[in-house]
């Protein structure tokens, strides 16, 4: 499918290696706000200001919820996605931190197997290798909290207003088409295929559907009017806000997380990311950090 990906999307390409893999920071915290942060500050760094997001698996988290509160994001092409991981299974979640605590590449190589397919050809050898070295106990343990605690895309899908493009296998061994077909029927502009047979065979059709969705440029009106960025707003950006959005800005500019926000306010997550999507729009900004670059700027204009 990145094969694929690669040959349809004409514009430029950009990978990061999660938090607690590859070269990005081992033993830091974990978490879905946090990832969408990873995430968008790539875009930031890359100077990207509209972007397509690509999403496999556990890779739709963060993809989602990025999308949810910011409007940079115009497309996205979700592949075999989570939803929202089961809680209840305890005797999963045992397992799998068993094996981790036992033997990490015993972990790698259990779990990347039961990726593939249990009696499927494949140099699974390589890639224990290669994970094994690329992470870490602590990180994956972290991750596997926050997938199995706090995995839920139900407050966060509703509020996408990217074009999205999701893609399953209903014979994929890990997640089941139920929660493709859940995740569509939350995001309000989504496109839903499902198709049947070998994981890594090529599909004609998806590709067809992929080149189509890909296709299409962004609305040029869409794009930002001065280079590197969208034209913010003076002093009187605060007239447009609302009370809360105000409060919400506030704690963005003082660094609290979506998380943090949402406990101070008595807010869900998703209304606080809903607000922080309207306050960038209304100020012509594209994050966080513009956001409070623009409130101190401008803190002498909201005080007369």
């Amino acid at each position: 499918m990145r094969h694929t990906l690669r040959q349809a999307f004409g514009g430029r390409i950009v990978s990061y290696d999660r938090r607690g893999f590859g070269l990005s920071d081992w033993g830091v915290e974990h978490g879905l706000d946090q990832y969408a942060d990873d995430l968008e500050a790539v875009a930031d760094a890359a100077g990207i200001d509209l972007m397509t997001l690509y999403g496999a698996a556990a890779g739709t988290f963060e993809s989602v919820v990025l999308a949810a509160r910011s409007p940079r994001v115009k497309r996205m092409v979700l592949v075999e996605p989570a939803f929202r991981v089961g809680r209840d299974d305890l005797t999963t979640q045992k397992s799998l931190y068993a094996l981790l605590d036992h033997d990490f590449a015993t972990f790698w190589r259990a779990f990347l197997q039961f990726a593939v397919g249990w009696g499927e050809a494949a140099d699974i050898e390589a890639w224990v290798r290669y994970y094994v070295s690329a992470t870490n106990p602590a990180d994956i343990r972290a991750l596997l909290k926050v997938l199995f605690d706090r995995a839920d895309l139900s407050q966060f899908a509703p509020l996408v207003r990217a074009e999205c493009l999701i893609l399953h296998n209903a014979d994929d061994p890990m997640m089941p088409h139920t929660a493709a077909a859940d995740l569509a029927r939350l995001i309000p502009n989504h496109s839903l295929v499902i198709r049947s047979g070998k994981r890594w065979a090529r599909d004609d059709a998806v590709t067809r559907e992929v080149q189509s969705f890909l296709a299409n440029d962004f609305d040029e009106t869409e794009r930002p009017t001065v280079r590197g960025g969208p034209r913010k707003v003076g002093g009187d950006g605060w007239r447009t806000l609302t009370p809360r959005e105000i409060e919400v800005l506030n704690h963005a500019v003082s660094g609290a997380t979506n998380e943090e926000i949402a406990a101070a306010l008595w807010l869900s997550r998703a209304t606080v990311a809903r607000h922080l999507a309207n306050v960038y729009s209304k100020l012509g900004v594209r994050n966080r950090v513009e956001a409070s670059a623009w409130a101190n700027e401008h803190a002498r204009d909201r005080a007369q």
